[in-house]
């Protein structure tokens, strides 16, 4: 984990350094190239300028003024349509002489032309190559009738003009153009064609300051004519159709670049550095934090698990320690050694060691103790019940004598008394068999009969169970029907005695006028819920979980007397959860109770046949006479269809 967070923040760093390096290096190289661009463009707008005092004296030199006097009275002074080819016995050893102060070593040969004000060439120096001024046509003629690649129109003024790059055999050339001024009046012009071409030293120089991976590029203002430092004829960059704002150059791939305008010139210097040369520095750098980092990586993991062997194996030590403990080994202890922490663990893990088996030895006692008693107990009530039932049964056995009269007449008083007998003896047999119930589950001595069992015969058939002991109470008493194919798994015997528990209770905490409704549903696919609801006063939230606790009884008091010992809902939920159920209760909006059992759902034969029970009422069920003696007036469960 600690070399997974290394890695991470590692990696964030280096990928921060690397994109601010990045950014810095091109912005870097983009000023650079800007100022270099800035520079070459005023050295080139210096050579032009310190050029232009030899072309001014050159045309203020007595034999090129004579010879375009000459050719302006020839012409008579007319311009011509055109330019013509010029008459070559003008050009004298003197006016080459004169042409020739123009040339220097870089364009030797390079023609240097001397042309009249009408446009006629009157001499020339260097190369005669009038098919390669190329005359324009007429609507691309200036004033004075000139026109040739490279210069589109010559002005006349006193100036020095620069034409635009043009290509010839493979070079770039440029014409270089200034009047000849004889009284203020421009009567010729003195045009000499100039290469591209840069001093090798002055080259390194450049190199040296910009770098060798460098291209260096004229051009004109309008994208055309790029050529490179030494005159050769190049391509433009290309332009990202995106943006605009990136150039690409084929071969080199993504560029930084820069440019400068030269004054007076038509010339545009440009340079441009491959991207992948501006960031081979950062890179670089990055490659080398990369490799740094991923030694202090390795350096900082190996300490990083060294310490956490120190600390881990003795935390392993007293895991499993504790593992050991927790099988049932009490005797291990963990030897204290490492640091002082880890040390006072170790003895505190020793010291709780030894509490808890000191605890599990009392606790063990005291288990035996209580088993003892539970024993003592089950022993006690088993003997108990059997003593006490017989006598009753014995009761019971003499008053069906006395009721049958075989021991003489008995009057109406002598009836009711029977009757009251009969129904002590009941109860105290019920309650007998509550606690025979109990000493059974707690000793796992009940066995469960599981079996699918259709739940809307069964629980329509309850009724000849509960409704004489609901006979004494003026209330309703409700089954709602349930669909005939909805059935639970469940034992026969112990469903009918959990739900004539559940139904009894309600009976007896329902004030008369209330009403008792009995249904069931299918909560899903494997679930079912049975729903026994009364209007009763309710169950206080924090006594649902004591309810189902043996011997316990809410508004047990005098003035609130209640029959049975509180066995029947403890019984009832271990049933429920002997079936693999469950039994819960909740208090309803309206008030009373809601006890609903949870039973695992089956699949059943649908038309299956009511079903009528017999027999003695289960524990905590009590039917028959009321308490005063009178006979039970028989009350059926009233079937009712389901609400909506």
């Amino acid at each position: 984990m600690m070399s997974g967070i290394f890695i991470v923040v590692f990696g964030a760093i280096l990928a921060a350094t690397y994109a601010s390096l990045t950014r810095a290096a091109r912005d870097g190289a983009q000023t650079s190239l800007r100022r270099a661009t800035n520079q070459l463009a005023r050295v080139s707008e210096a050579g032009i300028g310190s050029g232009t005092l030899r072309y001014r004296a050159v045309g203020r030199d007595q034999a090129v003024v004579d010879a375009l006097r000459r050719a302006s009275r020839r012409s008579g002074a007319r311009k011509l349509s055109g330019p013509t080819r010029a008459d070559t016995s003008a050009t004298t050893p003197t006016l080459t002489a004169a042409l020739n102060q123009l040339r220097t070593p870089a364009d030797s040969g390079a023609p240097i032309e001397l042309w009249s004000a009408s446009g006629q060439r009157v001499g020339f120096a260097g190369e005669n190559r009038l098919e390669s001024l190329k005359p324009g046509s007429d609507e691309r003629k200036s004033a004075a009738g000139v026109s040739f690649d490279g210069l589109d129109t010559i002005a006349p003024f006193d100036t020095l003009q620069v034409g635009k790059l043009f290509t010839d055999k493979g070079h770039a050339r440029f014409w270089i153009v200034i009047p000849v001024m004889d009284a203020g009046i421009p009567i010729g012009y003195i045009a000499k064609r100039s290469a591209i071409a840069v001093n090798p030293q002055t080259e390194r120089n450049l190199r040296a300051l910009v770098g060798e991976a460098v291209s260096i590029y004229y051009h004109n203002s309008d994208g055309t004519g790029w050529t490179t430092l030494a005159g050769r004829i190049a391509s433009p960059p290309l332009v990202d159709s995106a943006g605009g704002t990136g150039r690409t150059r084929p071969g080199s791939g993504p560029v930084v670049w820069g440019e400068n305008q030269t004054v007076g010139m038509p010339f545009v210097v440009a340079m441009e550095e491959p991207l992948s040369a501006v960031l081979a520095g950062p890179r670089s750098i990055v490659r080398s934090l990369g490799a740094l980092s991923l030694v202090l990586l390795l350096i900082g993991t190996v300490v990083s698990w060294r310490i956490a062997r120190r600390i881990t194996d003795p935390l392993r030590t007293i895991t499993s320690a504790a593992e050991t403990i927790a099988g049932g080994d009490y005797e291990t202890r963990v030897p204290p050694t490492g640091d002082a922490e880890l040390v006072r663990l170790a003895e505190s893990f020793n010291e709780m060691v030894a509490e808890i088996t000191g605890g599990r030895e009392a606790l063990e006692k005291q288990t035996a103790v209580a088993n003892s008693a539970s024993r003592a107990k089950s022993e006690f009530l088993a003997t108990m019940s059997h003593e006490l039932r017989t006598p009753l049964n014995a009761i019971g056995g003499y008053v069906e004598l006395l009721e049958m009269e075989l021991r003489g007449p008995v009057n109406d008083a002598q009836r009711r008394d029977l009757l009251r007998i009969r129904a002590a003896q009941q109860h105290v047999l019920g309650l007998i068999s509550a606690m025979l119930d109990l000493s059974r589950i707690e000793a796992g001595r009940v066995t469960y009969d599981l079996q699918p069992l259709a739940l809307d015969p069964f629980l329509a058939g309850l009724d000849g169970l509960v409704a004489p002991q609901a006979a004494t109470k003026s209330f309703e008493l409700d089954y709602i029907p349930v669909d005939s194919s909805l059935g639970v798994l469940a034992d026969r015997d112990k469903l009918r005695q959990v739900l004539l528990n559940l139904l009894s209770n309600a009976i007896r905490h329902t004030p008369a006028g209330g009403r008792i409704t009995l249904d069931a549903a299918a909560i899903d696919d494997d679930r079912v819920a049975v729903h026994v609801q009364d209007t009763g006063p309710g169950i206080p939230e924090s006594k649902h979980e004591q309810i189902f606790e043996p011997f316990v009884q809410l508004d047990r008091s005098l003035a609130h007397p209640r029959e049975g010992v509180g066995l029947g809902l403890s019984i009832s939920r271990d049933l429920a959860r002997g079936m693999g159920g469950e039994l819960t209760v909740r208090n309803q909006p309206s008030g009373g109770a809601c006890f609903t059992l949870t039973l695992r759902r089956a699949k059943v034969v649908e038309g299956t046949p009511p079903m009528s029970f017999t027999g003695e009422m289960p524990a905590g069920v009590h039917a028959g006479t009321a308490v005063d003696g009178s006979p039970n007036r028989v009350m059926s469960l009233r079937s009712t269809p389901p609400s909506g």
